[in-house]
């Protein structure tokens, strides 16, 4: 029978309630009843274990900060330009100012959803009583570790020096100040010199979870960064040793993969299984990948706040905009995911990289495609048939005819016919071919990287023979013609990242690293090497973060 409390019983309680606390300072203590608060949280393991997972679905955040158009890491490289007509998408420099979208959503997603939430489960593991094995203990902090030191190499590469939180803030606070680049990265090496004692080495069959090498992954590039800024080669020597404990097998059995594995049912070769659907994980024989997000169709948290994996709408040219001779237009299918033409290739992409190697494995038909088909139905004398183009009297790219006749339909080469990386492709998010989006997981860290940064290392401290020798490791794979160490520059490892690593590597990030941003937009972008200016070579700290933070100036990077 449902209970019934009269109000004068409610009034009594109250005032009873007041005179017994009335003289204790307990009673204004906050004794959070959510059980969602920190307080009821880290009580035991299954609570950390919360607290980790949410921080993994933060770091995959970074995939959406741009939303469903921008590309943010690559846009306005040496790679890739907007595929638009318009000034967005980093291609006139000029608007890139500290109230840019990109400038403040990198900063409110590495401070507020990363770093925030690593400090809370580190501060926590200090000082809780929770029931914690040792072991949970120092998995929970290796992992939290990691996070804040992947989020700090973040900002310390886009924005230069910022202001160190390393603890949990619990009251307002508005005189931030920034630490030099440097401290900053000594910072990083600390986290991840820790981390890499306490995560343990890959034991089950899933690369969603950061394990030993990605800290050792990790610290060989933010070591090499502390070598330029400092000037000691002897930061190269670690970025050595810590990149050959992956290399060697000392913190998991991570191999490069030389013979095919996977689905061999589809014709393919070894370098496009590591991509294939289902493909990027242990579990499937691929003993490459260190680290990789993880998507997952109609299940709850499988996906981003945008979705699914975004890579094919962002790669993929408009190829729906494109008609046959009869004028069917183009249809997305199957595993052609719809793309909308944004990340537009460059000719240094397209043409450049690959020219002195063109039976480069990584530029095969399975890795590269450069031939499409008439896909609509409804056009009978075309459907399944090669596209044809040529010039025109005009100067512009035209639909050729089966009979070598030109049509009047001009082809837009820099939002709907462009190679297309393959590495993007995949089964539809939900099913949904028109979304843009794919179900394939992102990889974030490869044992082939791990070679190309120890190479770096090498090249940086003048060893051109063990450099050459860590990208052939790589080139051998590719079966494509071996480097001499006199022919190892910069350059070329910058061509050997984008030929290896396309779509993988955070391409921007890669270039401010090595402070040539500036030099390689100017050389291979021509949409943005009108506007592109030396200070942009880092970007400006948001307006919004100076102006709140009014007890210290917090003061903002040059040019801007």
């Amino acid at each position: 029978m449902k209970k019934v409390i009269k109000s004068h019983t409610i009034i009594f309680v109250l005032l009873l309630s007041l005179t017994v606390f009335s003289c204790k300072e307990s009673f204004l203590d906050e004794v959070p009843l959510d059980r969602f608060s920190p307080e009821n949280i880290f009580v035991n393991e299954a609570g950390f274990e919360a607290a980790i997972v949410a921080l993994y679905q933060a770091c995959r955040q970074e995939h959406a900060i741009g939303g469903a158009n921008f590309d943010y890491m690559n846009l306005g490289t040496d790679l890739v330009e907007w595929g638009r007509y318009d000034s967005r998408g980093f291609k006139d420099y000029y608007l890139l100012n500290s109230q840019h979208s990109a400038v403040e959503g990198y900063w409110r997603w590495a401070y507020t959803d990363m770093v925030r939430q690593c400090n809370l489960i580190l501060d926590n593991l200090e000082s809780t009583e929770a029931d914690l094995s040792e072991q949970a203990r120092q998995n929970f902090s290796g992992q939290a570790k990691f996070f804040r030191a992947y989020a700090y190499n973040v900002l310390v590469t886009l924005y230069g020096g910022v202001p160190i939180v390393a603890n949990t803030i619990e009251e307002p606070k508005f005189d931030f100040q920034r630490a030099s680049r440097e401290e900053v990265l000594q910072f990083i090496r600390m986290d991840l010199e820790e981390a890499s004692q306490e995560l343990p080495i890959m034991s089950n069959e899933s690369n969603g979870r950061i394990y030993r090498a990605a800290a050792f992954h990790l610290l060989s590039e933010v070591l090499i960064s502390l070598g330029m800024e400092t000037g000691d080669p002897s930061y190269y020597d670690q970025a050595i040793q810590a990149s050959s404990t992956v290399i060697n097998g000392e913190a998991g059995d991570y191999q490069i993969m030389t013979e095919r594995f996977g689905d061999l049912s589809r014709p393919g070769d070894v370098f496009s299984d590591l991509f294939y659907t289902n493909q990027q994980n242990l579990s499937s024989g691929n003993r490459e990948v260190i680290w990789s997000w993880q998507f997952e169709s109609f299940t709850i948290g499988g996906a981003t706040s945008s979705g699914g994996n975004n890579m094919p709408r962002l790669w993929y040219s408009e190829q729906e905009k494109i008609r046959s001779p009869n004028g069917y237009f183009n249809i997305a299918a199957d595993s052609l995911i719809r793309g909308i033409g944004v990340n537009s290739l460059l000719n240094y992409l397209k043409y450049d990289i690959w020219r002195k190697f063109p039976n480069d494995m990584r530029n095969s038909k399975y890795n590269i495609r450069r031939t499409f088909y008439y896909n609509n139905p409804e056009d009978a004398e075309y459907f399944g048939k090669p596209i044809k183009t040529a010039i025109n009297g005009s100067g512009d790219l035209v639909i050729v005819r089966e009979d070598g006749s030109l049509t009047d339909f001009v082809v837009d080469t820099l939002r709907e016919y462009y190679p297309s990386i393959r590495k993007v492709d995949g089964h539809p998010f939900e099913d949904n071919i028109v979304g843009g989006k794919s179900s394939n997981d992102i990889i974030r860290m490869r044992l082939a990287e791990t070679f190309l940064l120890r190479a770096e290392a090498y090249f940086r401290k003048g060893d051109l023979e063990r450099a050459a020798d860590d990208i052939n490791v790589i080139r051998s794979r590719a079966q494509t013609v071996l480097v001499a160490p006199s022919e190892v520059t910069l350059d070329f490892l910058l061509d050997e990242r984008a030929r290896e690593l396309i779509t993988e590597e955070q391409r921007r990030r890669t270039l401010m690293r090595m402070g040539v941003l500036y030099d390689r937009v100017k050389k291979y972008n021509p949409s943005s090497s009108t506007s592109i200016q030396p200070h942009n070579e880092l970007w400006p700290i948001p307006q919004s973060v100076i102006d709140s933070n009014t007890g210290a100036e917090l003061e903002q990077n040059p040019g801007y």
